[in-house]
């Protein structure tokens, strides 16, 4: 359809990506007063594009709704249009305003409140408003041909099987294009594949299997979006969302359980991710809300409102990373969630990262390289020359387990090396936390003898000394030969 947006200037973002979402659907959309050319009436092209209008869309707020502003003259072409309002009027509440402040034309028909996501109900509401008019077309029109229809009935039946035929034929290969289109989105060209699907999505709007992928791509594409520099210039999340968001709005239209639950959780990470930027003022939390409301289980909404808490609000963060891997849904994505918001924050947290990697262990769960590095750097490695985070660390697991995790984390053969004193150390000190003396002992009288001959001197050979010390005063000279 052709819609008109009418909104006050304070609310642009809103408006914005409405439009956005709108034009998703294949909409038409006048959104800002700025497309009138230089020197143009102002109302003669507001009542042209008013009246070329099938819809207009009014934002209500107190602003909206204030005398002499913008959008009441807006308001009053738009009755000298449509006598009633009913079907042609689509009022949108979007802030508090008092329905006595209304114009009784728009107190005429009912006024859309959105109690959950605005703009995806809006979408939905608009589509409602689309489907009555079509509706009512398409029985005028089979009033009008029924007479000729039943003339050309034998002939009509034929073109018809053959129409279908080849509508069935290109349904098959556009489907094809978007199962490979999907492999270019799971292989990380997120952007040349989402533009991909658009174009299959709009050439089979009655093929919802497509429709499926391109959410599918949008939703990945959020999970997997990195803001990045480059020769060419900078991609910002915020431009990244302005293309996936109107994809998972759309969807939200039709989507119902899980699926819609899934679709919220990445709505809601687009706005943390414009929010991280600066970009955006979206609370992502009621999005999250809303999504654990349809799916209490849902693995997006509780990993994604999991990492976001940490790592000031550890404890909650757990109970929902607990509820996340409970789902048995996208295990690896829950993990990288848990690493990227423990690791490199305070002891408490980097200690949960180590409790993940334990789990991780005793579940058969694969570490990246990623993930063992990041492991490496901010929970072992030169890190345990401190005692604090000795004490941090030891607190996560009991010893042997946490021996156990460090020695898949790091392989026997990758500690042994001469030089690898840091990983000599800690394999050293987990052991002897894990009591095992004498193999601890003579690791670091090890450590502290090729330390020397190499000549080193500073921290790690004054804690090896230290803690080669404590095991002989704490277990006697025998622990060492």
């Amino acid at each position: 359809m052709n819609l008109f947006l009418s909104y006050p200037s304070t609310e642009r973002t809103v408006a914005d990506r409405l439009r956005l979402a709108l034009e998703a659907e294949g909409h038409e959309v006048f959104f800002d007063r700025s497309d009138l050319d230089a020197g143009q009436s102002f109302h003669e092209r507001l009542r042209k594009e008013i009246q070329s209008a099938d819809v207009m869309i009014f934002l209500i707020t107190p602003a909206s709704v204030a005398p002499g502003s913008y959008t009441l003259a807006e308001l009053g072409i738009a009755q000298e249009r449509w006598r009633r309002p009913a079907g042609h009027v689509l009022p949108v509440m979007i802030a508090p305003t008092p329905m006595a402040s209304l114009p009784p034309y728009l107190s005429a028909v009912t006024v859309l409140q959105p109690t959950g996501e605005l703009i995806a109900e809006t979408v939905a509401a608009v589509a409602k408003l689309g489907s009555r008019d079509s509706g009512a077309r398409r029985r005028i029109a089979i009033a009008g041909t029924i007479a000729l229809a039943a003339i050309v009935a034998g002939g009509f039946a034929t073109v018809q099987i053959v129409q279908r035929r080849a509508e069935a034929a290109a349904t098959t290969r556009d489907l094809a294009a978007a199962t490979e289109a999907m492999k270019l989105c799971n292989d990380g060209s997120h952007d040349t594949a989402l533009q991909q699907l658009g174009d299959l999505a709009a050439r089979q709007p009655k093929a919802p299997a497509i429709a499926t992928l391109r959410e599918d791509c949008a939703m990945r594409w959020t999970r997997e979006m990195r803001a990045t520099s480059s020769s060419s210039g900078q991609l910002t999340f915020d431009e990244q969302v302005a293309k996936v968001q109107p994809v998972l709005l759309q969807g939200l239209g039709s989507a119902t359980g899980m699926r819609s639950a899934d679709l919220r959780a990445h709505v809601g990470w687009t706005e943390h991710l414009r929010r991280r930027e600066g970009k955006g003022s979206g609370d992502p939390v009621p999005h999250w809300q809303r999504a654990l409301a349809d799916d209490a289980t849902n693995v997006y909404a509780h990993a994604m409102w999991g990492n976001t808490l940490m790592p000031g609000r550890l404890a909650e963060a757990r109970q929902h990373f607990e509820k996340a891997v409970a789902s048995g849904r996208d295990r690896e994505f829950v993990r990288r969630l848990q690493f990227g918001g423990a690791l490199g924050g305070n002891d408490e947290a980097t200690a949960y990262a180590v409790v993940v990697s334990g789990e991780m262990l005793r579940g058969g769960e694969a570490l990246s390289a990623a993930q063992r590095r990041r492991l490496w750097d901010y929970a072992f490695g030169s890190r345990l020359l401190s005692e604090d985070a000795r004490k941090s660390l030891f607190s996560a697991l009991p010893p042997r387990e946490l021996l156990a995790t460090f020695q898949w984390l790091r392989p026997a053969a990758e500690v042994s090396e001469k030089t690898n004193y840091v990983g000599r150390f800690c394999l050293a000190t987990l052991q002897a936390n894990a009591e095992e003396w004498d193999t601890a002992a003579a690791g670091f009288a090890s450590l502290e003898q090729d330390l020397r001959a190499d000549r080193h001197s500073g921290r790690l050979l004054d804690e090896t000394q230290k803690a080669l010390a404590a095991l002989r005063k704490s277990r006697g000279r025998s622990v060492t030969s």
